[in-house]
Protein backbone atom coordinates (compact mmCIF):
# COMPACT_ATOMS: atom_id res chain seq x y z
CA UNK A 1 0.00 0.00 0.00
CA UNK A 2 1.31 3.24 -0.81
CA UNK A 3 2.46 5.07 2.52
CA UNK A 4 5.34 7.41 2.02
CA UNK A 5 5.54 10.87 1.11
CA UNK A 6 6.44 10.48 -2.11
CA UNK A 7 3.16 9.02 -2.79
CA UNK A 8 1.31 11.79 -1.24
CA UNK A 9 -0.58 12.59 -4.35
CA UNK A 10 -1.60 9.14 -5.18
CA UNK A 11 -3.15 8.92 -1.34
CA UNK A 12 -4.79 12.42 -1.71
CA UNK A 13 -6.44 10.69 -4.85
CA UNK A 14 -7.79 7.35 -2.88
CA UNK A 15 -9.31 9.58 0.20
CA UNK A 16 -10.98 11.57 -2.64
CA UNK A 17 -12.22 8.64 -4.07
CA UNK A 18 -13.77 7.22 -0.95
CA UNK A 19 -15.51 10.52 0.20
CA UNK A 20 -12.08 11.06 3.25
CA UNK A 21 -13.54 7.83 4.55
CA UNK A 22 -10.44 6.57 5.84
CA UNK A 23 -11.45 3.10 6.77
CA UNK A 24 -12.37 2.89 2.97
CA UNK A 25 -9.76 4.39 1.86
CA UNK A 26 -7.34 1.72 4.16
CA UNK A 27 -9.35 -1.03 2.23
CA UNK A 28 -9.33 0.56 -1.42
CA UNK A 29 -5.80 0.65 -1.11
CA UNK A 30 -5.16 -2.75 0.51
CA UNK A 31 -7.20 -3.89 -2.74
CA UNK A 32 -4.82 -2.05 -5.20
CA UNK A 33 -1.79 -3.77 -3.63
CA UNK A 34 -3.20 -7.32 -3.35
CA UNK A 35 -4.58 -7.20 -7.29
CA UNK A 36 -1.03 -5.95 -8.16
CA UNK A 37 0.91 -8.59 -6.02
CA UNK A 38 -1.78 -11.32 -7.72
CA UNK A 39 -0.82 -10.36 -10.82
CA UNK A 40 3.30 -10.04 -10.26
CA UNK A 41 2.61 -13.82 -9.53
CA UNK A 42 5.84 -15.77 -7.97
CA UNK A 43 7.99 -14.39 -10.60
CA UNK A 44 8.75 -11.54 -7.84
CA UNK A 45 8.64 -13.23 -4.45
CA UNK A 46 8.39 -11.04 -1.54
CA UNK A 47 9.53 -12.85 1.94
CA UNK A 48 7.78 -10.23 3.77
CA UNK A 49 4.58 -10.43 1.88
CA UNK A 50 4.30 -13.83 3.41
CA UNK A 51 3.24 -12.78 6.62
CA UNK A 52 -0.37 -11.78 7.02
CA UNK A 53 -2.15 -9.04 6.39
CA UNK A 54 -3.51 -8.46 9.71
CA UNK A 55 -0.50 -8.45 11.76
CA UNK A 56 1.51 -5.42 12.17
CA UNK A 57 4.79 -5.34 14.33
CA UNK A 58 4.48 -2.77 17.40
CA UNK A 59 6.65 0.21 16.54
CA UNK A 60 9.69 1.07 18.42
CA UNK A 61 12.23 3.97 19.43
CA UNK A 62 15.15 1.63 17.81
CA UNK A 63 13.48 0.64 14.84
CA UNK A 64 11.85 4.06 14.38
CA UNK A 65 15.17 5.61 14.11
CA UNK A 66 16.06 2.90 11.72
CA UNK A 67 13.64 3.23 9.78
CA UNK A 68 13.48 6.82 8.93
CA UNK A 69 17.47 6.89 8.18
CA UNK A 70 17.13 4.02 6.16
CA UNK A 71 13.93 5.15 4.14
CA UNK A 72 15.39 8.34 3.77
CA UNK A 73 18.64 6.72 1.58
CA UNK A 74 16.51 4.40 -0.30
CA UNK A 75 13.84 6.87 -1.56
CA UNK A 76 11.60 7.13 1.23
CA UNK A 77 9.13 3.73 -0.29
CA UNK A 78 7.26 1.37 1.95
CA UNK A 79 4.34 -0.93 2.44
CA UNK A 80 1.57 -1.41 4.80
CA UNK A 81 2.87 -4.96 5.35
CA UNK A 82 6.37 -4.21 5.70
CA UNK A 83 7.13 -5.00 9.32
CA UNK A 84 9.60 -2.12 10.03
CA UNK A 85 7.95 0.17 13.14
CA UNK A 86 8.77 4.10 12.07
CA UNK A 87 6.00 5.81 10.34
CA UNK A 88 8.64 7.52 7.70
CA UNK A 89 10.56 4.10 7.38
CA UNK A 90 10.97 2.18 4.08
CA UNK A 91 12.03 -1.20 2.49
CA UNK A 92 15.30 -1.34 4.21
CA UNK A 93 13.83 -0.45 7.66
CA UNK A 94 11.26 -3.25 7.33
CA UNK A 95 13.63 -5.88 5.80
CA UNK A 96 16.02 -5.28 8.98
CA UNK A 97 13.13 -5.92 11.75
CA UNK A 98 11.28 -8.79 9.80
CA UNK A 99 12.37 -11.31 12.20
CA UNK A 100 10.52 -10.07 15.54
CA UNK A 101 9.44 -12.18 17.75
CA UNK A 102 5.85 -13.16 17.63
CA UNK A 103 4.97 -12.03 20.71
CA UNK A 104 5.18 -8.15 19.31
CA UNK A 105 2.48 -8.36 16.39
CA UNK A 106 -0.46 -7.00 17.02
CA UNK A 107 -3.66 -6.83 15.14
CA UNK A 108 -3.27 -4.30 11.76
CA UNK A 109 -6.69 -2.13 13.06
CA UNK A 110 -4.46 -1.19 16.40
CA UNK A 111 -1.66 0.09 14.07
CA UNK A 112 -3.04 1.43 11.17
CA UNK A 113 -3.00 5.35 12.62
CA UNK A 114 1.11 4.95 12.87
CA UNK A 115 0.93 3.26 9.47
CA UNK A 116 -0.46 6.01 7.62
CA UNK A 117 2.46 8.03 7.25
CA UNK A 118 1.63 10.72 5.08
CA UNK A 119 -0.35 12.19 7.64
CA UNK A 120 2.85 13.26 9.06
CA UNK A 121 6.46 12.38 9.55
CA UNK A 122 6.46 11.51 13.52
CA UNK A 123 6.25 7.42 14.03
CA UNK A 124 4.09 7.60 17.27
CA UNK A 125 1.28 9.77 16.37
CA UNK A 126 -2.33 10.21 18.23
CA UNK A 127 -5.11 7.40 17.16
CA UNK A 128 -7.41 9.26 14.65
CA UNK A 129 -10.99 9.57 15.83
CA UNK A 130 -12.45 6.39 14.72
CA UNK A 131 -9.80 4.42 16.72
CA UNK A 132 -9.75 6.42 20.01
CA UNK A 133 -13.76 5.81 20.02
CA UNK A 134 -13.20 2.15 20.22
CA UNK A 135 -11.54 2.57 23.48
CA UNK A 136 -13.15 5.45 25.26
CA UNK A 137 -13.52 5.70 28.72
CA UNK A 138 -14.75 8.02 31.50
CA UNK A 139 -12.01 10.53 32.90
CA UNK A 140 -12.71 9.33 36.20
CA UNK A 141 -12.57 5.40 35.44
CA UNK A 142 -9.28 6.18 33.64
CA UNK A 143 -7.50 7.96 36.68
CA UNK A 144 -8.89 5.48 38.26
CA UNK A 145 -6.84 2.46 36.29
CA UNK A 146 -3.91 4.37 35.90
CA UNK A 147 -3.76 5.22 40.01
CA UNK A 148 -4.16 0.88 40.11
CA UNK A 149 -1.48 0.26 37.59
CA UNK A 150 1.46 2.79 38.69
CA UNK A 151 1.93 3.82 42.33
CA UNK A 152 3.78 6.90 43.50
CA UNK A 153 2.29 9.34 40.92
CA UNK A 154 1.05 12.63 41.68
CA UNK A 155 -2.66 13.39 42.20
CA UNK A 156 -4.45 13.53 38.99
CA UNK A 157 -7.71 15.31 39.49
CA UNK A 158 -10.43 12.83 38.75
CA UNK A 159 -12.53 14.39 36.11
CA UNK A 160 -12.90 16.11 32.56
CA UNK A 161 -10.11 18.71 31.38
CA UNK A 162 -12.77 20.89 31.60
CA UNK A 163 -13.73 20.44 35.69
CA UNK A 164 -9.87 20.56 36.01
CA UNK A 165 -9.33 23.55 34.27
CA UNK A 166 -12.30 25.04 36.08
CA UNK A 167 -10.61 23.91 39.57
CA UNK A 168 -7.57 25.45 38.09
CA UNK A 169 -9.11 29.09 37.56
CA UNK A 170 -10.47 28.71 40.73
CA UNK A 171 -7.28 28.03 43.02
CA UNK A 172 -5.41 30.43 41.15
CA UNK A 173 -2.58 27.38 40.10
CA UNK A 174 -1.51 26.27 36.61
CA UNK A 175 -2.50 23.16 35.10
CA UNK A 176 0.06 20.24 34.46
CA UNK A 177 -1.51 17.92 31.57
CA UNK A 178 -0.05 14.36 31.10
CA UNK A 179 -0.81 12.69 28.02
CA UNK A 180 -0.95 8.83 28.62
CA UNK A 181 -0.14 6.65 25.63
CA UNK A 182 -0.22 2.78 26.24
CA UNK A 183 0.77 1.94 23.08
CA UNK A 184 4.53 3.53 23.43
CA UNK A 185 7.34 1.73 24.40
CA UNK A 186 8.61 4.70 26.46
CA UNK A 187 5.28 5.28 28.77
CA UNK A 188 6.78 2.87 31.52
CA UNK A 189 9.87 4.39 31.65
CA UNK A 190 8.72 7.88 32.15
CA UNK A 191 6.15 6.84 34.42
CA UNK A 192 8.59 5.11 36.71
CA UNK A 193 11.56 7.81 36.64
CA UNK A 194 9.99 10.62 36.12
CA UNK A 195 6.10 11.41 37.53
CA UNK A 196 7.11 8.65 40.17
CA UNK A 197 10.16 10.52 41.46
CA UNK A 198 9.76 12.29 44.38
CA UNK A 199 10.99 15.35 44.00
CA UNK A 200 8.76 15.32 41.18
CA UNK A 201 5.76 14.69 42.79
CA UNK A 202 5.91 16.91 45.36
CA UNK A 203 6.88 20.15 43.47
CA UNK A 204 3.54 18.51 40.79
CA UNK A 205 1.33 18.74 43.95
CA UNK A 206 2.48 21.57 45.65
CA UNK A 207 2.08 23.75 42.61
CA UNK A 208 0.08 22.59 40.10
CA UNK A 209 -3.52 21.02 39.71
CA UNK A 210 -2.53 17.55 37.59
CA UNK A 211 -4.72 16.38 35.33
CA UNK A 212 -4.33 13.14 33.07
CA UNK A 213 -5.78 11.31 30.12
CA UNK A 214 -4.99 9.17 27.18
CA UNK A 215 -4.63 9.11 24.13
CA UNK A 216 -7.42 6.64 23.48
CA UNK A 217 -10.29 9.01 24.68
CA UNK A 218 -12.01 11.53 22.01
CA UNK A 219 -11.99 14.74 24.34
CA UNK A 220 -8.18 14.17 24.63
CA UNK A 221 -7.70 13.23 20.97
CA UNK A 222 -9.36 16.63 20.53
CA UNK A 223 -6.40 18.44 23.32
CA UNK A 224 -3.87 16.91 21.88
CA UNK A 225 -4.81 18.06 18.52
CA UNK A 226 -5.01 21.56 19.82
CA UNK A 227 -1.84 21.13 21.64
CA UNK A 228 -0.17 20.06 18.34
CA UNK A 229 1.20 16.82 20.04
CA UNK A 230 3.38 14.43 17.76
CA UNK A 231 5.09 11.95 20.34
CA UNK A 232 4.82 10.46 23.15
CA UNK A 233 5.09 10.52 26.47
CA UNK A 234 3.84 14.13 26.40
CA UNK A 235 3.47 16.69 29.42
CA UNK A 236 2.16 20.61 28.97
CA UNK A 237 1.81 23.13 31.61
CA UNK A 238 -1.28 25.14 31.21
CA UNK A 239 -2.54 29.04 32.15
CA UNK A 240 -6.20 28.28 32.91
CA UNK A 241 -7.03 31.77 32.91
CA UNK A 242 -5.94 31.80 28.76
CA UNK A 243 -6.84 27.90 27.94
CA UNK A 244 -9.11 29.22 25.02
CA UNK A 245 -6.41 31.60 23.58
CA UNK A 246 -4.82 29.60 20.85
CA UNK A 247 -1.11 30.98 22.50
CA UNK A 248 1.31 28.08 22.10
CA UNK A 249 1.92 25.80 25.60
CA UNK A 250 4.83 24.64 27.19
CA UNK A 251 5.13 21.11 26.37
CA UNK A 252 7.80 18.19 26.18
CA UNK A 253 7.56 15.01 24.09
CA UNK A 254 9.23 12.09 25.18
CA UNK A 255 11.39 10.91 27.66
CA UNK A 256 12.08 13.40 30.57
CA UNK A 257 15.09 12.83 33.43
CA UNK A 258 13.26 14.04 36.56
CA UNK A 259 16.21 16.87 37.09
CA UNK A 260 15.62 18.73 33.99
CA UNK A 261 11.81 18.35 34.38
CA UNK A 262 11.83 20.05 38.19
CA UNK A 263 13.91 22.82 36.49
CA UNK A 264 10.93 22.92 33.41
CA UNK A 265 8.11 22.98 35.76
CA UNK A 266 9.92 25.65 37.97
CA UNK A 267 10.46 27.91 34.85
CA UNK A 268 7.56 27.28 33.62
CA UNK A 269 5.46 28.02 37.60
CA UNK A 270 7.89 31.36 37.23
CA UNK A 271 6.68 32.48 34.09
CA UNK A 272 2.83 31.69 34.57
CA UNK A 273 2.76 33.56 38.28
CA UNK A 274 2.61 36.95 36.89
CA UNK A 275 0.22 36.47 34.30
CA UNK A 276 -1.95 34.41 36.85
CA UNK A 277 -1.46 36.82 39.45
CA UNK A 278 -2.70 39.69 36.58
CA UNK A 279 -5.50 37.58 36.12
CA UNK A 280 -6.39 37.25 39.39
CA UNK A 281 -6.10 41.11 39.82
CA UNK A 282 -8.53 41.48 36.62
CA UNK A 283 -11.11 39.17 38.18
CA UNK A 284 -11.10 41.04 41.64
CA UNK A 285 -10.98 44.39 40.14
CA UNK A 286 -14.01 42.56 37.98
CA UNK A 287 -15.86 41.00 40.75
CA UNK A 288 -15.43 44.64 43.01
CA UNK A 289 -16.72 46.67 39.86
CA UNK A 290 -19.63 43.61 40.08
CA UNK A 291 -20.11 44.10 43.43
CA UNK A 292 -19.87 47.80 43.58
CA UNK A 293 -23.00 47.69 40.72
CA UNK A 294 -25.21 45.50 42.55
CA UNK A 295 -24.80 47.58 45.30
CA UNK A 296 -25.96 50.64 43.40
CA UNK A 297 -28.32 48.72 41.93
CA UNK A 298 -29.68 47.43 45.41
CA UNK A 299 -29.48 50.66 46.47
CA UNK A 300 -31.43 52.58 44.14
CA UNK A 301 -33.89 49.66 43.78
CA UNK A 302 -34.42 49.89 47.77
CA UNK A 303 -34.71 53.81 47.64
CA UNK A 304 -37.33 53.31 44.78
CA UNK A 305 -38.95 50.36 46.86
CA UNK A 306 -38.89 52.66 49.88
CA UNK A 307 -40.97 55.69 47.96
CA UNK A 308 -43.28 52.95 47.07
CA UNK A 309 -44.09 51.79 50.10
CA UNK A 310 -44.38 55.62 51.17
CA UNK A 311 -47.14 56.27 48.50
CA UNK A 312 -48.85 52.89 49.36
CA UNK A 313 -48.80 53.74 53.18
CA UNK A 314 -50.10 57.45 52.78
CA UNK A 315 -52.69 56.17 50.18
CA UNK A 316 -53.76 53.65 53.12
CA UNK A 317 -53.78 55.88 55.64
CA UNK A 318 -56.40 58.20 53.73
CA UNK A 319 -58.43 54.51 52.68
CA UNK A 320 -58.20 53.86 55.73
CA UNK A 321 -59.16 57.47 57.53
CA UNK A 322 -61.90 57.62 55.05
CA UNK A 323 -63.14 53.69 55.85
CA UNK A 324 -63.07 54.39 60.10
CA UNK A 325 -65.02 57.83 59.54
CA UNK A 326 -67.58 55.72 57.57
CA UNK A 327 -67.60 52.93 60.31
CA UNK A 328 -67.85 55.45 63.14
CA UNK A 329 -70.96 57.01 61.96
CA UNK A 330 -72.54 53.32 61.43
CA UNK A 331 -71.83 52.33 64.51
CA UNK A 332 -72.74 55.43 65.81
CA UNK A 333 -76.94 55.05 64.35
CA UNK A 334 -76.28 51.59 65.25
CA UNK A 335 -75.99 52.40 68.58
CA UNK A 336 -78.50 54.74 68.91
CA UNK A 337 -81.16 52.34 67.01
CA UNK A 338 -80.51 49.78 69.86
CA UNK A 339 -80.46 52.06 72.47
CA UNK A 340 -83.90 53.21 71.24
CA UNK A 341 -85.03 49.38 70.50
CA UNK A 342 -84.10 48.30 74.34
CA UNK A 343 -85.78 51.01 75.65
CA UNK A 344 -88.97 49.79 73.84
CA UNK A 345 -88.32 46.23 74.65
CA UNK A 346 -87.53 47.21 78.62
CA UNK A 347 -90.69 49.14 78.54
CA UNK A 348 -92.48 46.27 77.10
CA UNK A 349 -90.74 43.67 79.71
CA UNK A 350 -91.82 45.92 82.73
CA UNK A 351 -95.34 46.16 81.30
CA UNK A 352 -95.60 42.24 80.78
CA UNK A 353 -93.91 41.61 84.29
CA UNK A 354 -96.76 43.66 85.84
CA UNK A 355 -99.26 42.15 83.99
CA UNK A 356 -98.17 38.72 84.80
CA UNK A 357 -97.49 39.82 88.62
CA UNK A 358 -101.36 40.80 88.49
CA UNK A 359 -102.57 37.90 86.95
CA UNK A 360 -100.57 35.23 88.76
CA UNK A 361 -101.11 36.61 92.65
CA UNK A 362 -104.42 37.15 93.97
CA UNK A 363 -105.89 39.80 96.04
CA UNK A 364 -103.82 40.62 98.52
CA UNK A 365 -105.67 40.29 102.05
CA UNK A 366 -106.27 42.28 104.37
CA UNK A 367 -104.38 42.14 108.11
CA UNK A 368 -105.91 39.88 110.23
CA UNK A 369 -105.74 36.83 111.76
CA UNK A 370 -104.67 34.12 109.31
CA UNK A 371 -102.48 36.54 107.56
CA UNK A 372 -98.47 36.57 107.41
CA UNK A 373 -96.73 39.39 106.63
CA UNK A 374 -93.98 38.82 103.86
CA UNK A 375 -90.74 40.62 103.56
CA UNK A 376 -88.46 39.85 100.83
CA UNK A 377 -85.14 41.43 100.29
CA UNK A 378 -83.27 41.39 96.49
CA UNK A 379 -80.15 41.24 95.36
CA UNK A 380 -79.83 44.93 94.33
CA UNK A 381 -81.39 46.45 97.68
CA UNK A 382 -84.69 46.13 96.49
CA UNK A 383 -87.38 44.78 99.09
CA UNK A 384 -90.63 43.16 98.09
CA UNK A 385 -93.72 43.74 101.06
CA UNK A 386 -96.81 41.86 101.04
CA UNK A 387 -99.07 39.80 102.85
CA UNK A 388 -100.07 35.92 101.89
CA UNK A 389 -102.52 34.24 103.69
CA UNK A 390 -101.14 31.01 106.01
CA UNK A 391 -103.30 28.81 103.40
CA UNK A 392 -100.92 30.07 100.29
CA UNK A 393 -97.80 27.96 99.15
CA UNK A 394 -94.43 29.03 98.73
CA UNK A 395 -94.88 28.93 95.34
CA UNK A 396 -96.92 32.34 95.20
CA UNK A 397 -94.19 33.68 96.51
CA UNK A 398 -91.43 32.63 94.23
CA UNK A 399 -94.24 33.58 91.21
CA UNK A 400 -93.90 37.11 92.56
CA UNK A 401 -90.15 36.66 93.31
CA UNK A 402 -89.87 36.43 89.42
CA UNK A 403 -92.05 39.31 88.55
CA UNK A 404 -88.92 41.18 89.18
CA UNK A 405 -85.59 42.04 87.26
CA UNK A 406 -83.04 40.22 89.38
CA UNK A 407 -79.72 41.94 89.22
CA UNK A 408 -76.64 42.07 91.13
CA UNK A 409 -75.06 45.39 92.88
CA UNK A 410 -72.70 45.75 89.75
CA UNK A 411 -76.33 45.41 87.55
CA UNK A 412 -75.33 41.79 85.92
CA UNK A 413 -78.53 39.40 85.57
CA UNK A 414 -79.39 36.63 87.43
CA UNK A 415 -80.39 33.84 85.92
CA UNK A 416 -79.90 30.96 88.73
CA UNK A 417 -80.85 32.06 92.09
CA UNK A 418 -82.11 30.99 96.05
CA UNK A 419 -84.42 32.12 98.85
CA UNK A 420 -83.38 31.96 102.09
CA UNK A 421 -84.03 33.55 105.46
CA UNK A 422 -81.83 33.99 108.62
CA UNK A 423 -84.01 33.14 111.56
CA UNK A 424 -84.62 30.39 110.93
CA UNK A 425 -81.16 30.00 108.93
CA UNK A 426 -82.40 27.93 105.90
CA UNK A 427 -83.08 27.23 102.29
CA UNK A 428 -86.67 27.50 100.89
CA UNK A 429 -87.15 25.81 97.55
CA UNK A 430 -90.42 23.69 97.87
CA UNK A 431 -93.50 25.08 96.06
CA UNK A 432 -95.85 22.99 98.05
CA UNK A 433 -95.18 23.94 101.70
CA UNK A 434 -97.68 26.58 103.28
CA UNK A 435 -96.89 29.74 105.05
CA UNK A 436 -98.52 27.74 107.98
CA UNK A 437 -95.98 24.84 107.52
CA UNK A 438 -93.66 26.54 107.66
CA UNK A 439 -94.30 28.29 110.89
CA UNK A 440 -93.15 31.52 110.04
CA UNK A 441 -95.48 33.53 112.29
CA UNK A 442 -97.50 36.69 111.88
CA UNK A 443 -94.28 38.16 110.19
CA UNK A 444 -91.75 36.29 107.90
CA UNK A 445 -88.46 37.96 106.11
CA UNK A 446 -86.53 36.46 103.30
CA UNK A 447 -83.65 37.47 100.80
CA UNK A 448 -82.70 36.48 97.66
CA UNK A 449 -79.31 35.15 96.60
CA UNK A 450 -77.48 34.27 93.15
CA UNK A 451 -76.95 30.01 93.16
CA UNK A 452 -73.49 29.85 92.26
Amino acid sequence: MIVNAADVNASIQILKDCGWNLENAVNTALEIQNSGQSSSGSSNPNPNSASSSTLQRRPSASSSASGAGQGAEDGKSGALNNTGGGSAGGAGGGASSGAGAPENWIPLNTMMASSLSFLGPVAHRVLPHWAAESQNIAPRTFTQRLKNEYSDLPNFYEGSYREACRLARNQNRSLFIYIHCPQHEDTDDFISSSLSNDTVRESLNSNFICWAGSVTQTDTYKLCQRLRVEGYPCVAVLNPHREASRIPVPLHEGLFPPEQMVNWLHEVRTKYEAEIAEARRRRNEVKQNSQLREFQDMEYIQALEADRKREEEERRQEELKAVEEMEEARRKAEAERKQKEEQQQEERRKKQKLEKRKAVLQAEPPAGPGVVLVVVRLPDGQQIKRRFREEENFGTLFDLIQTYELVTPHGDAIENWVMRSRFPNKKWDDREMTLKDAKMGRQAMFFVQEDI
